[in-house]
């Protein structure tokens, strides 16, 4: 499934530093594009999307954030079929009704009046948001094949954060008003970087489906069957904790059992947020091969277990010396971060078949099971109700994906002719 891009030239001198940091012109620098329009949309909408349901609507914290749990649960077993649905019908098309459907839910947001409304708007969007992404991981392989899709997509996440960082200094701005058509343009704002995003993704040259193609042996739901690839999956999801505990352990750790001062929380997101700009690229290099993938994973598993002890010892610790033990735990955790999502693209694209892309994107994306509905828990209360001890466990946890890697990846290679080939 490789859609044949048009000849690249080269960047001229005169285009500027920006234009070095992109990728070449073509449909990788159009993804980036897209990519960039659809995060500051994102920083937005999120940003301010809990605080108008809470204030405006008139829903309380806990039905709040029950919607948003239901949403990760029910967003992962759809995926697959939605992924299949972009092998079938072409990823770029599903990619742009996704976005577009996350558009018509956005406007739907503006009027919801009760709990009930809440759960249908924001599980529409989470599905849409979800096998958007999937969908779009099927693009990137189709048009940028073996060679490219790996260092695009570090492009991409790089981009993003970078995106959703200007998206949640606007989204500030706008709160500080704290009226109704405030918090209302958050979701107008969002809804229309969807729409230009559709429209960018409009020119990218068509990855061609299946449908039509002579039915292969096996049957479709290939990725249902594949047990070796969803084992490597559940592995790899176990890096995602990593995320979680620099978004919402550190800090919590920091403010509950720490001597640091309360403000170097804002510092360390600043920290992680600019190494993933900055270094997501170059983090990735190598992991497009499986053998370059199963190594880089090797170090993300050991990187999170050290940065786990070391961020226990800030307890205790006087206030300078805690201050750095934070910093330092966050940049280990970021280096973590950012070699783990290169590992899982590596792994994720190149046990996949090229004609299945889509539905085995949204077989790996159930790895992410444990850290989006266990994952904010562990992470807190661990530590918090432990201290050190819960630090360790939680190092424990990452060396029992590290001892699990090996293993399950050369499982997935030695059983790869029967899939591939199917």
């Amino acid at each position: 499934m490789t859609a044949t891009a048009p000849p690249e030239t080269p960047t001229p001198p005169a285009r500027g530093r920006l234009a070095r940091l992109l990728p070449p012109p073509g449909p990788g620098r159009m993804l980036v594009i897209c990519s960039a329009v659809a995060s500051v949309g994102n920083g937005l909408y999120l940003s301010g999307s809990a605080i108008y349901f809470i204030r405006e609507v008139g829903l309380s914290s806990w039905q709040v954030g029950l919607g948003l749990s239901l949403v990760g649960l029910i967003s992962l077993p759809i995926n697959v079929p939605l992924g299949y649905l972009a092998d079938r019908f072409g990823p770029r098309e599903v990619t742009i009704l996704t976005t577009l459907t996350k558009v018509v839910a956005l406007i739907a947001a503006m009027f919801v009046a009760n709990f009930p409304m809440y759960l249908l708007v924001v599980g529409v969007l989470g599905v849409a948001d979800s096998g958007g992404q999937v969908a779009r991981g099927a693009l990137i392989s189709g048009l940028m094949g073996r060679e490219g899709r790996v260092a695009l997509s570090a492009y991409l996440r790089s981009v993003f954060n970078a995106g959703f960082t200007l998206g949640v200094l606007g989204a500030g701005i706008v709160i500080a008003f704290d009226t109704r058509p405030a918090y209302l343009s958050l979701m107008l704002g969002n809804a229309a970087a969807m729409v230009l995003a559709a429209i960018l993704y409009l020119r990218l040259p068509r990855v061609p489906g299946t449908r039509g193609e002579k039915k292969r042996e096996g049957g479709g739901w290939l990725a249902l069957r594949d047990w070796p690839y969803l084992a490597v999956a559940q592995v790899a999801g176990i890096a995602r904790l990593g995320p979680t505990l620099a978004a919402v352990g550190l800090p919590v750790w920091l403010v509950t059992r720490t001597d640091a001062p309360r403000a170097l929380a804002a510092w360390l997101y600043a920290i992680n947020t600019l190494m993933v700009v900055l270094l997501q690229v170059r983090a990735a290099r190598g992991a497009d091969t499986v053998p370059g993938a199963a190594r880089l994973q090797r170090w993300t598993f050991l990187g999170l277990a050290g940065a786990c002890v070391v961020t226990g010892l800030a307890s205790g610790a006087p206030p300078l010396l805690a201050t750095a033990i934070m910093v330092v735990g966050m940049v280990v955790f970021t280096l973590g971060e950012i070699w783990g999502e290169g590992a899982r693209w590596g792994l994720r694209y190149e046990l996949a078949p090229d004609h299945a892309q889509g539905q085995y994107g949204g077989m790996f994306s159930t790895g992410d099971a444990l850290a989006a509905i266990a994952g904010p828990t562990l992470v807190t209360v661990l530590p918090e109700r432990f201290g050190l001890a819960g630090w360790i466990a939680l190092a424990v946890i990452f060396l029992a994906g590290l001892a699990a890697s090996g293993p399950v990846i050369r499982w997935a290679e030695r059983t790869r002719p029967r899939f591939v080939t199917a």
